[in-house]
């Protein structure tokens, strides 16, 4: 409240006691009514507190004097943005503000921050005449309890010894006099319903915030509250190594204190109680990250024993089988992994939601809304399961068989829609793949594989594929799954390495894939191996050669429909056209295809055709027709969100202003193209574009 509000204030109280004097005036001491003998002390109690207050503001020293049983502000990090949230609650007209999280995530800190900050007027702050606090964190707390600490600390102790009725009308009229803040801390502990109600049914101009593990308070403000940023738990990490006298600590680089950060979740108490752990004989920053992720310690019961047991069993189940997925999951793959079904699931998840342990997204369609743990909550949970080997080896078998049947609904397919489902899954499908897979489950993973080699390769997860693919062909071989192991050395194997530059390679993965395929005279696979191989020889200069494996390839996709076959392997050959100096019909063998790409829902192959009528017409000196189409190429190219067709756009845009002597964009193009590469791993067009770069 500012000066003038509060001189305001003071002398409406001042003429309000004139009138109660007035009225007073005609009675003795021993026949005056109680309830004006009550008023006239009220009254005269909020004109004192009012001067000090007035005083206060006039010296420069706002806060000074207002009633408040806060406990001692202590040291405290960040938050900035969440202080903002709570201020602006606190602003507005809402009178009850909840700030919501797991335990240890620093709810009490920044109520009591915030508290301190309402008694201290600023320009983006709530202001407050006092604040009580009432925390149930060490005892229960019923509504007796709370009108007691509001009566006390407002100093009217006569009131805090009326029975509860009398006692509640009292401070009701004390909220009523005055802007007070009653923080309520623990919330979710509390079991006297009638706290919950008082708080539901403050009166005006009095606000309430409370924090609270679980929400419980439906017309509340709610701020749910999250660890903090990486700076900030940096911050907090050095700090604390200051407290405690571990220079060592306070001055440690960033990458050495980020596995802290990861591992907390930015939780402040999980942080303070890591630092305090290294800080042990014989502790150590790892022996301190192995606790955290083992949820050892009294830190975790202190976090969840509680909130574990007041969940329901299926709530329980739930919890267990989060671990299970990498990061995020939906609520279908849950059902299925859990098998908890239905409203079931409905309920466990509401109670897992409410009481912080789940997070969930809030995209308005549910199918695309994602459920995650916060790093200890995952931590907890992941050693709850480690008790139940039998249930988490079904649970194992369920989330595989889970991936399995997704990937056969969204994979195996050049779409964008089924690449756009796989991008939602995609932490949970990799982890599926990196995983040490059991013989029993190889068919299923190998599935999964195969499944989504169009993903990977499309969308730049290249070395991802390398990587897999080595394992799965050993794996595969070992089992007598050799025609699981040609296509893969084929798709995404050869194919990777031709595009990353390494020609030898792509060309032993292909050959291997041939000869298999020849000696089970499997006629669709000896033709797309025969397509790789007259790429490669294509990009190896030996164009007679990719000519004829290319010709070959293309009668039979014709012949057996395969569309998407025809049109790529047709720009192949004229790029091969291209390269010969056959302009013309480089031109009239894309032209051909590309009505036919427009049919489709496929913006990479029409990219394809785009790009290659670009490169005809630069060679061609028409360079405004040349960007016309690559930039029609590009477009695609990021519509399909495929990394090196944009990379080879960016590319060529670059070349073709060059050429025309138009050097406008043409840095930044190469600057984006050459990030692409370098994620990719494409040595040979890294250092195209440095020369081009240095040449400039």
């Amino acid at each position: 409240m500012s000066e003038h509000s509060l001189e305001q204030a003071l002398a409406m109280a001042r003429r309000s006691l004139e009138v109660l004097e007035t009225q007073a005036a005609g009675y003795s001491v021993l026949t005056i009514p109680a309830h004006l003998f009550l008023e006239l002390e009220e009254k005269r109690k909020e004109i004192a507190r009012l001067e000090t207050q007035v005083r206060a503001a006039a010296a420069g020293t706002p806060g000074l004097g207002l009633p408040h049983n806060l406990p001692r502000r202590g040291e405290f990090v960040g938050r900035a943005v969440y202080k903002a949230r709570v201020h602006e609650a606190l602003r507005s007209r809402s009178y009850l503000v909840s700030i919501e999280g797991i335990g240890g995530i620093g709810k009490t800190s920044l109520a009591l921050e915030v508290a301190y900050e309402c008694l201290q007027p600023g320009e983006s702050t709530a202001h407050f005449d006092g604040a009580i606090w009432a925390s149930a964190r060490d005892r229960s707390l019923n509504l007796d309890d709370v009108l007691d600490a509001v009566a006390r600390t407002l100093d009217y102790p006569g009131i805090a010894q009326k029975p509860l009725e009398e006692k509640r009308e009292g401070v009701v009229r004390l909220l009523r006099s005055g802007a007070y803040l009653l923080l309520v801390d623990n919330f979710e502990t509390i079991t006297d319903p009638a706290v919950g109600e008082f708080l539901q049914d403050l009166p005006e101009p009095s606000k309430a915030l409370v924090t609270t593990r679980e929400r419980k308070l439906e017309r509340a403000w709610t701020i749910p509250l999250k660890g903090l940023e990486e700076a900030e738990a940096l911050a907090l990490i050095r700090a604390e190594g200051r407290r405690i006298g571990m220079p060592a600590l306070e001055q440690a680089e960033d990458g050495v204190l980020l596995p802290l950060y990861t591992a907390t979740g930015g939780a402040p108490l999980a942080l303070k109680w890591a630092v305090g752990q290294i800080k042990q004989p014989g502790q150590s920053l790892e022996t301190a990250l192995v606790a955290l992720h083992e949820a050892r310690g009294g830190l975790f019961e202190y976090m969840f024993a509680r909130s574990w047991e007041m969940l329901t069993p299926e709530a329980q189940r739930v919890l267990i089988v989060m671990p299970l997925f990498a990061t995020s999951a939906a609520r279908e793959a849950i059902e299925a992994v859990s098998d908890v079904q239905h409203f079931a699931l409905d309920e466990a998840l509401r109670q897992l939601v409410q009481m912080s342990l789940v997070d969930v997204t809030d995209e308005l369609e549910m199918r695309h809304r994602r459920l995650r743990l916060h790093p200890l909550t995952r931590s907890f949970s992941g050693a709850r399961s480690c008790g139940l080997p039998e249930t988490g080896s079904l649970m194992k078998r369920r989330l595989i068989e889970y991936y399995h049947a997704y990937t056969q609904r969204y994979g195996g397919r050049w779409s964008q829609e089924g690449f756009d489902e796989l991008d939602r899954e995609f932490p949970n499908l990799a982890a599926m793949l990196d995983a040490d897979f059991e013989a029993h489950f190889f068919d299923e993973i190998i599935g999964i594989f195969i499944k989504i080699n169009d993903f990977l390769v499309i969308r730049g997860y290249w070395n991802m594929a390398l990587d897999f693919g080595n394992r799965f062909i050993e794996k595969a071989t070992d089992l007598g799954k050799l025609h699981k192991a040609a296509r893969v050395r084929l798709w995404p194997m050869s194919w990777v390495h031709r595009h990353q530059g390494y020609l030898d390679e792509a060309r032993l993965e292909a050959s291997q894939a041939l000869e298999y395929f020849e000696s089970q005279n499997d006629i669709r696979y000896i033709h797309f191996a025969k397509r790789h191989l007259g790429r490669i020889a294509q990009e190896q200069g030996d164009l007679e050669q990719a000519q004829v494996l290319l010709t070959e390839a293309l009668r039979y996709f014709q012949d057996k429909g395969i569309s998407r076959e025809v049109i790529m392997t047709v720009v192949n050959l004229a790029e091969i056209a291209l390269k010969k100096g056959l302009l013309d019909e480089a031109k009239r063998l894309c032209l051909s295809q590309l009505d036919v790409a427009r049919q489709f829902d496929d913006p990479e192959r029409l990219a394809t055709v785009y790009f290659t009528l670009g490169q005809i017409e630069n060679d061609q000196g028409d360079f405004e027709r040349s960007k016309a189409y690559l930039e029609d190429s590009l477009s695609c190219m990021r519509k399909a969100k495929r990394p090196d067709g944009v990379a080879g756009c960016l590319l060529a845009l670059g070349k073709s202003a060059i050429a025309a002597g138009k050097l406008d964009s043409v840095m930044g193009d190469l600057v984006e193209a050459r990030r692409v590469y370098v994620q990719l791993d494409v040595a040979e067009r890294i250092r195209e574009i440095d020369q081009i770069i240095k040449e400039l």
